[in-house]
C-alpha cells in the first residue's frame, strides 16, 4: 500500500535480537520506512546499537542482557538444557519493562519484533492495542511446517519432562510476567502462541519448507539485508584462470582456528584461489602465514566477495545463504549448531550445494566436495533459479509496503487525535 494512502509520520519500533544475523536483515525496512516519511525507533542493547543508528533511526537502550553471547555446547546434559532454557524466558521477558519505560512517553503506531524476542513484542502490542508483525530470518512455521519441532528434532539434546523443575518455573515466571502487564490466563496463552500474527520472512517462499501451505499471513519478501556493492579487487588478475571458493564461518562460530587450519592443509598448492575470513580465530602472525594461494581477511562483506566466488563454503547461516543466493553462488554447508544443521538440511534437498558433517571434515573430504559442487551443473541451475526468486521478491521496498499494510489498520490520526503519552496532538 502507498503511503499516501494514509497519514505519513507513522512510528515504528523494531525489536530485534541484539546480533548481526538478525538485526541486518531488518536495515533495508528501516531506511525505506525512513525513506517513506515514517519515524523508526530500535530498541537494542550492546555496541551493536550503533549499526542500527546509521540508518538514520532512533536508538533506545534497555538495561538487561540477552544471550547473543552465549554459544550452545557441543553436547548438551539436561542440566545445562533446563539452565539456558530459563535464561533465555527470564532475559526475553525481563526485556520488556526496559522496553516499556524507554518509549512509553513516545508510544509507537506498530510494533516489528523478531521471532526470537516475541514476548516484549507480542504483550506490549496488546497492552497498547497495537499492530504488531513478527519478523522471520529463519523459517516461518504453521500447521503443516514446525520450525520449532525440526529444533528439537536436531538439536541432540535431552527434552525436558512437563514435570521436570525447569519447565515449572518458566511456566510460573510466564504467568507472573503476564499478570504484571494486565494479561489473563486465556488471554495470555494465544498471545504467547502467536495465534494469528502475521510475519515478514527474510527468504523467499520457495527456499520455506511447505511454503506452499503459507497463506497471506505471512510474506517472503526474501534478504533486506545491505551488503553493498561488490569489490573488484576479489576478481581473478587478467590470465588467473583458478577459481575462487570463499570460506567463512560467519560472526557466531568463528572460533574454531584448528578448522582454518585444516583448510590451509586442503588447498595448498592447489589450483584454486581460497579466501579465508577467519574473524578473530587467529592472531595476526598465523593470519600471514598461509600458502600463498590464500588471502586472509577477518572480516569479509559477503556481497563484496560472493559475485566472484565459484564456491561459498559456509556454518548454513541464514544471512550468508541469502548473500550467496543474490550472486547465484552454489555452496557448500557445514553447520555446528542445530538451526545450521536444519537449512544445510533444506539446502540439500533443493540440490543447492552439499552439507558436511563436522566429524566429517577432513582436508581430503573438503576438498573434494568443494570440487564437486563446482563442477556441478545443477547446483548452479538451481542458485540461478534462487537468485531469480530473490530478485521476484520484493526485499525492503515490499516488507516496508506490508508494515504500511498493517499501519493502514489504524485510524488515521485527525481522527483519532493522538493519545499516546507525551506526544503533542
Amino acid at each position: 500500500m502507498a503511503c499516501d494512502e494514509f497519514d505519513r509520520g507513522r512510528h515504528i519500533l523494531f525489536l530485534p535480537y541484539p546480533s548481526h544475523g538478525h538485526l541486518r536483515p531488518t536495515l533495508g525496512i528501516a531506511r525505506e520506512l525512513i525513506r517513506r516519511g515514517h519515524r523508526v525507533t530500535y530498541a537494542l542493547n550492546g555496541a551493536i546499537s550503533e549499526v542500527a543508528r546509521a540508518t538514520g533511526a532512533r536508538v533506545v537502550a534497555y538495561e538487561t542482557a540477552l544471550m547473543s553471547n552465549i554459544k550452545p555446547p557441543d553436547s548438551w546434559t539436561e542440566d545445562a538444557l533446563g539452565a539456558g532454557f530459563l535464561q533465555y524466558i527470564t532475559e526475553i521477558t525481563g526485556t520488556t519493562s526496559g522496553i516499556e519505560r524507554q518509549v512509553a512517553r513516545d508510544r509507537p503506531d506498530l510494533i516489528a519484533y523478531d521471532c526470537t524476542i516475541w514476548a516484549p513484542g507480542r504483550v506490549l502490542g496488546h497492552k497498547w492495542g497495537l499492530p504488531t508483525i513478527q519478523l522471520l530470518p529463519i523459517f516461518a512455521s504453521n500447521d503443516a511446517y514446525s520450525y520449532q519441532q525440526a529444533q528439537i528434532d536436531n538439536g541432540g539434546h535431552p527434552t525436558l519432562p512437563e514435570d521436570h523443575p525447569v519447565v515449572t518455573t518458566v511456566r510460573e515466571l510466564i504467568a507472573t510476567f503476564l499478570s504484571e502487564h494486565g494479561i489473563d490466563a486465556a488471554q495470555g496463552e494465544a498471545l504467547m502462541a502467536g495465534k494469528d500474527e502475521h510475519g515478514i520472512v527474510f527468504l523467499p517462499r520457495s527456499l520455506q519448507p511447505c511454503g506452499e501451505t503459507f497463506g497471506d499471513d505471512h510474506v517472503f519478501v526474501g534478504p533486506c539485508s545491505e551488503e553493498g556493492p561488490a569489490d573488484e579487487s576479489w576478481r581473478a588478475a587478467e590470465g588467473d584462470s583458478r577459481p575462487m571458493v570463499f570460506i567463512s564461518l560467519g560472526t557466531v562460530v568463528n572460533d574454531h582456528p584448528e578448522f582454518f587450519r585444516l583448510c590451509a592443509e586442503a588447498f595448498a598448492g592447489r589450483p584454486w584461489r581460497v579466501a579465508l575470513a577467519v574473524g578473530d580465530a587467529l592472531d595476526e602472525r598465523e593470519m600471514t602465514s598461509f600458502p600463498d594461494n590464500f588471502t586472509v581477511r577477518r572480516w569479509v562483506p559477503y556481497g563484496a566477495i560472493l559475485p566472484y566466488a565459484s564456491v561459498f563454503v559456509s556454518h548454513a547461516g541464514m544471512g550468508g545463504i541469502m548473500e550467496a543466493g543474490r550472486s547465484a553462488t552454489p555452496l557448500v554447508l557445514i553447520p555446528f549448531q542445530p538451526d545450521q544443521r536444519i537449512i544445510a538440511d533444506r539446502i540439500t534437498e533443493l540440490g543447492l550445494g552439499r552439507q558436511l558433517a563436522r566429524t566429517e571434515v577432513t582436508p581430503q573430504s573438503l576438498r573434494a566436495v568443494v570440487e564437486d559442487v563446482a563442477a556441478d551443473t545443477g547446483a548452479a541451475a538451481g542458485m540461478a533459479k534462487l537468485r531469480a526468486d530473490i530478485q521476484a521478491a520484493g526485499g525492503a521496498v515490499r516488507a516496508a509496503d506490508v508494515i504500511e499494510g498493517r499501519l493502514a489498520l489504524l485510524p488515521r490520526q485527525d481522527e483519532r487525535g493522538d493519545e499516546r503519552i507525551g506526544v503533542a496532538s
